[in-house]
């Protein structure tokens, strides 16, 4: 991870060789890594696969780039999901609120940019039921650091049977297998590995 000295100028990064060096580092269930730390932002490097179910919402925005392969990232939207195919190459931007969860087939990298949460700030990570598609848990916390935190939040979760069952219609919320590829045509279509 590259921090910033108050004044001082980092030396440029390359993407590509930099992902390279730090291959073994990225490890689902959310394959992240900091690039970079400052006062104002802080920019992530996040390979492929990942094997998340959750969804992320914050009051801040986020900016994806997406600089090898295609991704898929789902959000809520008028109360159902929706995919929104990233091309490599492409950008998208998620407003404040908007849960969303990013799905990443293997030998993807993008790179995400979020703002640093003010201290007290709250943000959710949440889990909807594969069967009846109705929120079944919604976690809120202080994010202290968002590469530590969310995979240690999943895990914690889908070990805890009561939390990961829906109180809809009792299925349980299962740990995903990573993402295995993602179908395009004739409607978008998450596989995960085993499938």
């Amino acid at each position: 991870m590259s921090t910033t000295v108050l004044g001082t100028v980092l030396s440029p990064i390359n993407i590509k060789q930099w992902c390279e060096e730090h291959a073994d580092e990225f490890k689902p269930p959310v394959s992240n890594k900091y690039l970079y730390l400052g006062e104002d932002f802080f920019v992530m490097v996040i390979g492929g696969p990942n094997a998340r179910n959750d969804f992320h919402k914050t009051k801040s925005e986020e900016y994806f780039y997406q600089f090898k392969g295609d991704i898929c990232v789902q959000t809520i939207e008028d109360g159902g999901v929706v995919n929104h195919v990233i091309r490599e190459g492409e950008t998208f931007f998620i407003p404040p609120n908007v849960p969303h969860a990013p799905q990443r087939p293997p030998d993807t990298i993008g790179i995400v940019v979020e703002r640093n949460r003010h201290a007290g700030e709250t943000e959710h990570q949440q889990f909807y039921c594969p069967d009846c598609h109705q929120l079944a848990w919604d976690e809120e916390f202080d994010c202290d650091d968002i590469v530590d935190h969310f995979s240690a939040s999943m895990e914690a979760f889908w070990a805890d049977v009561e939390r990961a069952t829906c109180p809809n219609c009792n299925t349980r919320i299962m740990k995903p297998a990573p993402v295995a590829r993602i179908e395009t045509e004739p409607k978008v279509r998450i596989i995960r590995q085993g499938e």
